[in-house]
Order: structure tokens, then C-alpha cells, then sequence
């Protein structure tokens, strides 16, 4: 996911926090003993860690930037929060993290498609699921692939507009090798484009990949359109998969 180090300071102003997204989180968490635990991976500027934290919930926040990480660390203090904070690829989570410690683990803006493949996705998948504990809930915030034609060699992705920036993405397929590239770039708002970034490796998941996959590590699963647990609908722009161990 190189773009994030060229377009570190229009992050947070792209993937804001979803409507309900907090109420969401906790609704899964209600029954679980105090202080709830809660894993973020991937966890950008980590915002919703923080609101979390806020609420005493236990919060662990991961990702494979040291950018990300050290804005969390340099505004820990700043923002009165206690979030544990480890620079941690998604597929080593299972090395580094404890064993049905968490109540939820969750990973947001489709940050989990950068992982490469789908065996990668996989390991991370079953990970959590040992990282979890009974009863405890993986939530997977993904773009709904499922709506485009891979029969074509580009795909146009839901342009994502802030007050400050327009993030514009395109997916390539390569026909040799069966894999898909996301090109991105950032237009702001007095004009200037950000560089653009070409060839980033990507592992679109499709909803069909998902149901198989739970049911092949013995998840229970359920889709959302957004945090309002709107139904999902195969014209959703973005899919909340919810599993529950």
C-alpha cells in the first residue's frame, strides 16, 4: 500500500469514521466481560481505536506502516487515549498476539485486499479466528467486488471525495498471470495531483470467496451494506462481513 506515504495527510480527510460505525463495534462487544478487547489491523490514523479506547474498551492497534504507527504514538498523549500499538504486518498477527484474547478484531477500509493473495487472506483469517476468543467476532470492511465484470482488463472503483482531496482508483488485471494491480491517485482540492501510484499487487475478495471461506474455518457469517445493518444487496458499493467464531 505505498500510496500511504505519498498521501499520508489525506487519509484521515478519504476514510473517516462510517456512521454508526462505533455503535456497531460495541453492539458486537455487549456481552463480553469487562474491559472488552478489541484489535484493529491495519488500523490507519487508528480513529475508531480511539473512540473505542474512550469508552474503556482494551484496544490493540497493528499496521504494516511506521507512519500510521508513530502519528498513533505522537498523539497518544494529545488525545488522552491508551491504545497498544505495534508496527505488525496482517499476517503475522498470529506470531506476535495472544491466543483467545480478543472479543472483536476488526480491519477497515478495505486495507485487507493490499494483503497480496488469497493464501495470505486466508492465514490472516485463520489467525484471528485463534486470536479470538469463543464467541468472539472478526469484522472485515471490503469493497464489494462481486458487482464488477472481471471479464474486462480495467475496473473503475468508487471514486471516494472529501472536503480537502478525491481519491480515484483503478483495478488491472493481468491475464497472464491471473492477478490484479490497483493503480491510485489523489486530486486535491486547489488542483494539485498527488503522485500517482501504479502496480500496487492487489487480492480482490469477491462475497462468494467469503462464504467459502467461513465456511471452511467454521466461522458463522453475515453481510451488511454499511454499520446501520442495512441488507446487503449484490448493487452495495461495500460489503461488512461479520463472523463470528
Amino acid at each position: 500500500m505505498i500510496y500511504i506515504k505519498k498521501w499520508f495527510e489525506y487519509y484521515d480527510d478519504l476514510f473517516k469514521v462510517a456512521p454508526n460505525q462505533q455503535e456497531f463495534f460495541e453492539e458486537l462487544c455487549k456481552n463480553a466481560a469487562a474491559p472488552k478487547k478489541v484489535l484493529s489491523v491495519e488500523c490507519g490514523p487508528a480513529r475508531i481505536s480511539k473512540k473505542l479506547s474512550k469508552k474503556n474498551f482494551d484496544v490493540t492497534a497493528t499496521d504494516s506502516y511506521p507512519e500510521f504507527i508513530n502519528s498513533i504514538n505522537n498523539d497518544q498523549g494529545i488525545d488522552k487515549t491508551q491504545l497498544h500499538v505495534f508496527n505488525l504486518l496482517p499476517q503475522d498477527i498470529g506470531r506476535y498476539l495472544g491466543q483467545n484474547f480478543f472479543d472483536l478484531i476488526v480491519c477497515c477500509n478495505y486495507r485487507l485486499i493490499f494483503m497480496k493473495n488469497k493464501a495470505l487472506i486466508t492465514k490472516f483469517i485463520l489467525d484471528a479466528k485463534n486470536l479470538l476468543k469463543e464467541n468472539g467476532y472478526l469484522v472485515l470492511d471490503l469493497l464489494n467486488f462481486s458487482k464488477y465484470d472481471f471479464s474486462k482488463s480495467k475496473i473503475e472503483l468508487p471514486v471516494k471525495e472529501s472536503e480537502r482531496a478525491t481519491l480515484y482508483s483503478t483495478l488491472t488485471k493481468d491475464e497472464e498471470n491471473a492477478t490484479y494491480t490497483l493503480d491510485q491517485y489523489v486530486i486535491t482540492n486547489s488542483g494539485k495531483k498527488i503522485d500517482k501510484v501504479v502496480n500496487e499487487t492487489v487480492c480482490p475478495i469477491s462475497l462468494e470467496t467469503f462464504k467459502k471461506l467461513a465456511e471452511d474455518t467454521n466461522f458463522k457469517i453475515e453481510f451488511y451494506s454499511d454499520y446501520n445493518k442495512t441488507p446487503f444487496s449484490k448493487d452495495s458499493d461495500r460489503i461488512i462481513c461479520v463472523l463470528k467464531k
